[in-house]
């Protein structure tokens, strides 16, 4: 574990944009992963099929060598599998701990935990040690979407804390990209009322390489 202060370059700049960003983050894995662009997907603990085939989808169509790393929250659902792809696929990967960088997470995604910090980078505002309470993932969600350019919201119902960050993305000026759910679930609903409030929407493989800077012509003909 090593701490990264504001006043390091290898803290992230987007992050220092924010209101209250934190003095310092504990950290543990790969710090030059911080300095590529961020995409923060995030979404329902109550993931269906349906989400988890969407994040297997648009991250297996991600190439390899893409200077881009893809940050989550490590909750069990969207962002455990959005963790998880990325370590099948080689994509460099963010967690974002709600309490102490050993201790903000379910024990059922220890596994995961351990194999990011080998891999890519796990990130507290608070100590190691720091038991993890329902006050912390509002401050937490603020770090998910301070550090990235673009949040994506995969699944998530209308009090959900991925609608929280991503309302919060909205308020820091960044993209907020919306997968459109099933209207006949409560998992759909937040998603589905962003779309209705403006938000723009993902409805395909080619719309998310967009985001990424990738034109489907590109990937046809592999550059």
């Amino acid at each position: 574990m090593y701490t990264l202060k504001a006043s390091e370059t290898a803290y992230p700049q987007n992050l220092k944009n924010i209101y209250r960003y934190p003095n310092v983050l504990y950290c543990k894995g790969r710090k030059k992963i911080l300095s590529k662009r961020l995409i923060t997907i995030v979404g329902t603990r109550e993931m269906t099929t349906y989400g988890e085939l969407v994040v297997k989808k648009l991250l297996s169509s991600v190439p390899k060598d893409l200077e881009v790393a893809f940050v989550s929250g490590l909750a069990i659902g969207i962002d455990s599998q959005v963790h998880k792809v990325c370590l099948e696929r080689g994509l460099d990967t963010v967690a974002v701990i709600a309490g102490g960088i050993d201790k903000g997470f379910p024990e059922s995604n220890r596994s995961i935990y351990d194999e990011i910090c080998k891999k890519g980078i796990a990130l507290a505002e608070f100590p190691q040690g720091t038991e993890i309470k329902r006050g912390m993932f509002p401050i937490r969600n603020r770090i998910l979407a301070g550090l990235s350019d673009t949040t994506i919201v995969i699944e998530g119902g209308l009090d959900s804390g991925s609608l929280l960050t991503a309302n919060l993305a909205l308020e820091y000026g960044r993209d907020v990209f919306v997968i459109p759910g099933d209207i006949t679930r409560e998992s759909s609903k937040g998603c589905n009322n962003l779309i209705k409030q403006g938000a723009d929407v993902i409805t395909g493989v080619e719309d998310f390489l967009n985001i990424l800077g990738i034109s489907g012509e590109q990937m046809r003909i592999g550059i």
